[in-house]
């Protein structure tokens, strides 16, 4: 028969499991709920009529009046790459002298295009080619949401639940990449996580960061921004991961290299079939972003910043040109610096951190800067401990940046005027953004990991979540094992103390000071009493108990079982006092034979015990009447009055009360009927 302690971890153990599922239910059904007012949103750009390539006639205007504009990349690429005409990516492609691409050549690396490629199968329309290619994605956002809640928790509603999602989900090919960095820290997590067999890691650091090095390099081929995560990962390994400086052994420099070389192979593998097939087409995509100007659909600092202040716009192009690949590399080697310098600070190289910086870095300096990569950072919000008003400002000029930078487009495509407020939203974005890019450059190492991330990365077992934490109180309350009994015998009532016994509880204390000398702290007055019976009931291992007199209905009394712990079925009874017109009769030896029986016979407790002042003849001689045992005293056990007390300890076993029941119920049944 399972022991009390092994059921409870059994039930606390379905508890947590059950919060788990109703994490992930709840996060995926906001992502379905996500996902699914993006396609319609963006669906509304496309449909008939179309003309000879298949373009919708609405394309990319839709619904001006939208709440969210329809402009989606994935409708827009249908036409100028060849994806209409199902050429195979990169292999009979190249690039024209103005910088347009054909052949079936797009502007991202291999693995986009083939996705791309894959999309457009057997359809005709850009219409049927952003149904086929989001059906595609779907899966993407699915199984990111279900790493995060993992990795996180609750704190997936970062990723699930604001607008990023929305907007862009369906806009352009960003869940396959974001997937691969969720992914890469994901099996770094697991890695590190501690086996329920032997409660050692389940992966050896080398293998966890080789096998993440490689679905990194895999993100590289899909977006660049995965392949810069590499090297943070290699410094993690170099440093020995979360051992650090306390392993006290030398760097791993055949780990860190192992790290490199499986991402450099990888990206082999996926780029080298391309390159010799078709290596001009494969080098187009390359040309193209090297061509590729900081234009007003860019959105960065560059075209808002520093255009205005340059005169001259082919002076303006090559200044960003060459300021924008310098300050990048700028941004590397200080987000690394920090990130080094925060490793001989805590011990531990923040390569998660240091990832999110060097992605900020990446997104600030770059000449071309979309709304849709907010994607690239809502998981490093999940997982770090990224401040919430960042958070929060980030998310909402987001926002604000996509709703008006897609209207201008709008306007622009109509040969319309651009409202003033349309302008103000983007500026508002592209600043705001750039400022808290910098910010994250500058501090992200420093932020920490969140749980129960933060746990895995050390191979230990991380605190339980919070809707589980709430229901172990609950379960070690006196209320859970005890229940909230109400108990009658020989003209005596014990109920549950209520906030509405303050001015009869107060009352008796008031009358009868000399109580003040065994039970310091009792409270005299209304006032005292309110605060004395909160105490009582935040005392979460307690239960407190009215005495009540059915003759009159007074509360004569009062008394408690605390230091109630279920998982030992062991029981304590004090907190008693009782009225001068009580004390000696049948109330304290009637409450007393309430409670032990309710304790061993309906609670099903193992132990009784009481504790009283050393120096108090009185409660010992009456504890010992009941039949007590007296275990020996415990020194300074309680605090008393200015200073401590040495505690009287008694108990009681199950084993001893059929013959103390017999006693007590005789000794009160002579107090009621005396002879």
């Amino acid at each position: 028969m399972p022991s009390a302690a092994s059921d409870l971890a059994v039930r606390r153990g379905l508890l947590h499991r059950g919060e788990t599922v109703i994490i992930m239910v709840t996060s995926l059904l906001f992502t379905i709920a996500a996902l699914t007012w993006s396609y319609r949103a963006k669906l509304a750009c496309g449909g008939a009529p179309f003309d000879e390539f298949g373009r919708s006639a609405k394309f990319p205007v839709g619904d001006p009046n939208a709440v969210i504009p329809c402009y989606s990349d994935l409708m827009f690429l249908w036409v100028g790459r060849d994806i209409d005409n199902h050429v195979f990516p990169y292999i009979h492609g190249g690039i024209t002298e103005q910088g347009h691409l054909f052949g079936g050549v797009v502007e991202y690396p291999v693995l986009s295009g083939l996705l791309m490629w894959l999309g457009a199968i057997g359809k005709e329309t850009d219409y049927t080619f952003f149904i086929q290619s989001a059906l595609i994605l779907t899966p993407f956002a699915l199984v990111i949401t279900i790493l995060l809640a993992w990795m996180s928790r609750w704190w997936v509603l970062l990723w699930a639940a604001t607008p990023a999602l929305v907007l862009y989900a369906f806009h352009n090919w960003e869940l396959p990449v974001v997937f691969t960095s969720v992914a890469a820290i994901a099996v770094m997590a697991f890695g590190a996580s501690a086996s329920g067999k032997t409660g050692q890691r389940r992966m050896s650091l080398r293998t966890s960061a080789i096998i993440a090095s490689v679905i990194l390099a895999i993100g590289f081929s899909l977006k660049i921004y995965p392949g810069m995560f590499v090297l943070p990962l290699a410094l993690y390994v170099l440093t020995h991961g979360a051992l650090g400086q306390s392993a006290r052994r030398a760097l791993d420099w055949v780990g860190a290299a192992w790290v490199v070389v499986a991402a450099v192979v990888t990206t082999l593998v996926a780029q080298v079939p391309f390159m010799i097939a078709g290596y001009e087409g494969w080098k187009a995509a390359l040309d193209f972003q090297g061509k590729r100007k900081a234009d007003i659909d860019t959105n960065t600092f560059w075209y808002w910043g520093v255009r205005p202040l340059v005169g001259d716009i082919d002076l303006y192009n090559s200044i960003v040109g060459v300021a924008s690949t310098l300050l990048i590399i700028v941004a590397v080697v200080a987000a690394t610096y920090l990130a080094w310098r925060q490793y001989k600070i805590d011990g531990v190289f923040p390569w998660i951190g240091a990832s999110f910086a060097l992605l900020a870095g990446f997104m600030l300096f770059h000449k071309v800067h979309s709304p849709q990569y907010t994607l690239w950072v809502l998981p490093f919000f999940v997982l770090l401990r990224v401040p919430w008003p960042a958070i929060a400002v980030y998310l909402v000029t987001d926002v604000t940046l996509d709703l008006s930078i897609f209207r201008m487009f709008g306007y622009l495509a109509m040969q319309q005027p651009t409202p003033w407020y349309i302008d103000a939203g983007v500026q508002l974005g592209v600043w705001c953004h750039a400022v808290l890019l910098a910010y994250f450059l500058v501090t992200a190492a420093r932020m920490q990991v969140r749980e129960p991330l933060a746990s895995f990365q050390r191979t230990a077992l991380p605190p339980r979540p919070p809707l589980t934490r709430l229901a172990d109180a609950d379960s070690a309350a006196a209320w859970h094992w005890l229940g909230t009994p109400i108990l009658t015998r020989a003209g005596v009532t014990l109920r549950p103390l209520t906030i509405t016994d303050a001015p009869a509880l107060g009352a008796l204390a008031a009358a009868e000071p000399e109580l003040s000398r065994w039970f310091p702290g009792l409270p005299a007055g209304t006032e005292e009493a309110l605060a004395w019976i909160r105490a009582a009931h935040d005392d979460r291992r307690r239960l407190p108990f009215a005495v009540i007199d059915d003759a009159t209905g007074d509360l004569i009394g009062t008394t408690s079982y605390y230091d109630a712990a279920q998982d030992q079925l062991t029981v304590a009874i004090g907190y008693t006092y009782y009225a001068a017109r009580a004390q000696g009769s049948v109330v304290n030896p009637a409450a007393k034979l309430m409670l032990l029986d309710y304790a061993f016979t309906e609670a099903g407790a193992v132990r009784v015990v009481w504790h009283t002042h050393e120096e108090n003849a009185h409660s010992r001689a009456a504890i010992t009447k009941l039949g007590a045992t007296f275990e020996g005293l415990l020194r300074k056990h309680r605090r008393f009055g200015d200073g401590w007390r040495t505690t009287a300890q008694f108990s009681m076993t199950v084993d001893d009360w059929a013959q103390a029941r017999t006693d007590l119920t005789d000794r009160v049944d002579q107090l009621v009927t005396p002879a």
